[in-house]
């Protein structure tokens, strides 16, 4: 076996240099001519020089010289395989630049995609290929633990290129603590993210308006619960269809920084609806049973927690902000 190709600098023992070994283990000779073979043994820790004779060596312990070639093999079997595995993700950025310059050729450019993981290991490296706009519909609220913590780092990476990066979330999401964290960190960043009231969307993602995921909308038909499955989709025409559809979506949307929804009891609920139709404290009082002032009372909570100082400017954000608590409350 010679390891030498793979850069590890070390050969076992041919035949010659075997042969001088035994010869020098017996005793049958202690003086061996320069060359190839001394070379070996004493690069493989098989032969010493005798330093009470010049020219002359002394054989080294086989087992002991077994067992530091192993050990040498091992630590760079070890370092060779972690520079392996970092492999793909060094050279990520170069595959995604790739992928998004050439597209998959084949019939239509879509491809189907099955599972999590698989779906995750070909978006990495188009995200990090992303150098113009990033447009990403989420229609199902808040995203699992660990999917947004690996948003953080991806979304960052990108904005940090000056990437254009558009989200679009469910309104639900305006109540999701970690969600709303997201949303105003990469709002820092540069990022614009909106909501609908709406669910009637898949998810996608639009990469460079060149390369598009997006969920899967035919029923499953296999055995099993349904996997997570995608169409990867390299087409410029349904590319440009689907951003089209995100155009859309985005212009009906409204902006959010993050900002979570305060919490608004149904009597408070009532109260601004009231408001917003233009009636007064006094007559929304009667209607509920109450006093004027208790009508100003259930208020205070919210115009608090919003920094509102005036009722009329309080109505005004209610306006604004209607239906997304209604479609909030419907969806859970």
């Amino acid at each position: 076996m010679d390891t030498s190709d793979s850069g590890y600098g070390l050969n076992f023992p041919n035949v010659e240099t075997r042969e001088a070994y035994r010869a020098l283990a017996a005793g049958e000779v202690t003086c061996i001519q320069p060359g190839p073979a001394l070379d070996s043994l004493i690069a493989l820790r098989l032969a010493a020089p005798d330093p009470l004779r010049p020219g002359h060596y002394t054989a080294l312990d086989a087992t002991a010289a077994a067992l530091q070639m192993q050990l040498h093999l091992q630590n760079l079997g070890g370092r060779y395989l972690a520079q392996a595995a970092a492999v793909v993700g060094e050279m990520g950025d170069l595959i995604g630049a790739y992928q998004l310059a050439r597209p998959a050729a084949g019939a239509g450019a879509i491809e189907y995609i099955t599972g999590l993981d698989v779906i995750q290991d070909r978006l990495t490296p188009l995200l990090e290929g992303c150098r113009e706009s990033l447009f990403t519909a989420q229609p199902n609220g808040a995203r699992p633990a660990a999917q947004l913590a690996l948003s953080y780092q991806r979304d960052l990476a990108v904005l940090q290129r000056g990437v254009q990066m558009r989200t679009v979330y469910h309104c639900s999401v305006r109540q999701h603590e970690p969600t709303a964290r997201w949303a105003a960190t990469v709002s820092v960043h540069g990022a614009e993210v909106r909501t609908v009231t709406s669910r009637g969307y898949p998810r996608t993602v639009i990469i460079d308006s060149r390369v598009a995921i997006t969920t899967v909308l035919t029923p499953w038909e296999g055995d099993g619960p349904e996997p997570d499955r995608a169409l990867l989709i390299t087409d410029e025409g349904v590319v440009r269809a689907l951003s089209s559809v995100f155009g859309l979506l985005w212009d009906a949307a409204q902006p959010w920084d993050g900002t979570l929804l305060v919490e608004v009891t149904p009597t408070q609920k009532a109260i601004l609806a009231g408001l917003a139709a233009g009636h007064g404290a006094e007559q929304i009082g009667r209607v509920l049973g109450v006093t004027r002032r208790t009508v100003t009372n259930h208020l205070e909570p919210i115009r608090q927690a919003l920094n509102i100082e005036s009722i009329p400017q309080l109505t005004y954000w209610w306006g604004r902000n209607e239906d997304n608590y209604q479609h909030v409350t419907a969806a859970g």
